[in-house]
């Protein structure tokens, strides 16, 4: 399938006209300019380093699966995709990186794998190599024996160039698509989560952080759920050692930034947290509570949800932001600096089929509306058309990717001018941007 699809969007690519970036003068680039560091935050909201108050408005770019390299760069250069993303006027990306990673780089003789062998271990000698000569050709700056951090590093370079804040989020232990509760990444201990090596790769990516003028904050673990072996510990007693110990080798590392929790149930369920009821019996957890003034990155907490409608079962708002509230926004309602239990809120994931029959459903038309009126962050998924590899399907298809196949155009471009260019301005303010 490589073969024959790349030998024909290889002549594309060359024979494309290479989109423009952004003026760095227009007023696009002014809403979208990268406040400075360190970050911080007061009560519910999000401070830059000149004490004024962030908002994220961004997109889901994966780079967790097989490979280990962020998806798309053989079909668009990096240049091409963040330019995609700064025309409608997004000011954030979500990267998601798996432990895998960090562990090859301290474990093998020769450190961080070097992205033509990743693809040919993912994909095969044949495909693999298709792929990899497809990245050069889109990406000529890049060095042709990068490695897969070095990937990272472009696309953060990029980013920075552009004005856009790079949110990194530890995805999973073991490299692949997420998630299940039985693929061995759900829970703390499980077959392929093993935590030393989780928060030794916090504190390296930390600190390798350090490098991005434009990291903006850290997510300690995505979508934590309940494994098959963790009937006795799945609990708010043992996330509350883990991510803690976590977020010290996050801050230990790279005090600058902002570091993200996660709650329960694929991240839907944060409620104990910010109600103070981590020690009840609701919570199955004794003695704990999670105050921030204990924490020496007291002020650097974030939470992050995620909501879905899967089914498409929501057909009510009213409902729909009830659960939102209970589950998770009513920790907005501490709104002062000097309360323990108040914390700013980012969807970090939320998103449907990028057609246009799903554009005003109630679960869509709703969350467009309900987050930037409630001044929350998110982060839409995904940005993507298709994955190197998912699941064991090379070249496979994302139909809720906002890109096409080939991550040139949209995919449904109703979605973007009426749906998520509209959310964006009312989240982050400023001139309706262009799409390009």
């Amino acid at each position: 399938m490589y073969k024959l699809l790349l030998s024909l969007f290889g002549t594309l690519v060359l024979a494309a006209p290479s989109l423009a970036a952004v003026d760095p003068l227009s007023p696009l680039a002014a809403v979208n300019a990268l406040a400075p560091g360190p970050f911080s935050t007061e009560g519910r909201w999000m401070i830059d380093g000149k004490g004024d108050r962030l908002n994220m408005a961004g997109v889901n770019w994966p780079g967790a699966g097989e490979t280990m390299v962020p998806e798309g760069l053989q079909y668009a250069s990096i240049r091409d995709i963040v330019t995609k993303i700064k025309s409608i006027g997004m000011n954030v990306i979500r990267l998601s990186w798996a432990v895998q990673m960090v562990d090859d780089i301290f474990d093998l003789p020769g450190g961080d794998v070097k992205i033509r062998k990743t693809f040919n271990d993912a994909l095969g000698r044949e495909n693999g190599t298709i792929v990899y000569d497809a990245v050069m050709r889109n990406n000529p700056t890049l060095d042709p024996e990068i490695t897969r951090l070095g990937v990272f590093d472009a696309i953060a370079k990029e980013c920075a160039a552009q004005g856009i804040y790079v949110h990194l989020d530890n995805h999973v232990s073991k490299a692949g698509w997420c998630c299940k509760e039985r693929d061995g990444n759900a829970w703390f201990g499980d077959v392929d989560f093993d935590t030393v090596k989780w928060k030794r790769a916090l504190g390296y990516m930390a600190e390798h952080g350090k490098t991005w003028p434009n990291l903006v904050s850290m997510a300690l673990r995505n979508e934590l759920r309940r494994g098959p072996d963790s009937f006795a510990n799945y609990n708010w007693n043992t996330w509350y050692g883990n991510m803690t110990e976590g977020a010290a080798a996050v801050h230990t590392a790279n005090p600058d930034v902002l570091v993200y929790f996660s709650g329960l149930g694929f991240d839907t369920e944060l409620r104990p947290i910010f109600a103070n009821e981590l020690g009840s019996e609701f919570a199955r957890s004794k003695d704990i509570q999670f105050n921030k003034t204990g924490f020496a990155y007291g002020n650097k907490i974030v939470l992050e949800v995620h909501d879905y409608d899967m089914d498409l079962s929501d057909t009510n708002c009213t409902e729909k932001q009830w659960q939102l509230r209970h589950n998770a926004f009513e920790a907005l309602d501490n709104p002062g600096p000097e309360n323990p239990f108040a914390y700013p809120l980012v969807v970090s994931e939320w998103g449907h089929g990028q057609s246009p029959d799903q554009i005003d459903t109630v679960y869509a038309s709703c969350l467009r509306a309900y987050l930037p009126q409630q001044e929350v962050g998110w982060m839409v998924w995904a940005l993507g058309g298709s994955y190197y590899v998912r699941e064991g399907t090379q070249d496979y298809d994302e139909t809720w990717g906002l890109l096409d196949h080939e991550w040139k155009g949209w995919r449904c471009p109703e979605c973007i001018t009426k749906g998520l260019m509209p959310m964006v301005v009312a989240t982050l303010g400023g001139p309706k941007p262009e799409v390009a």
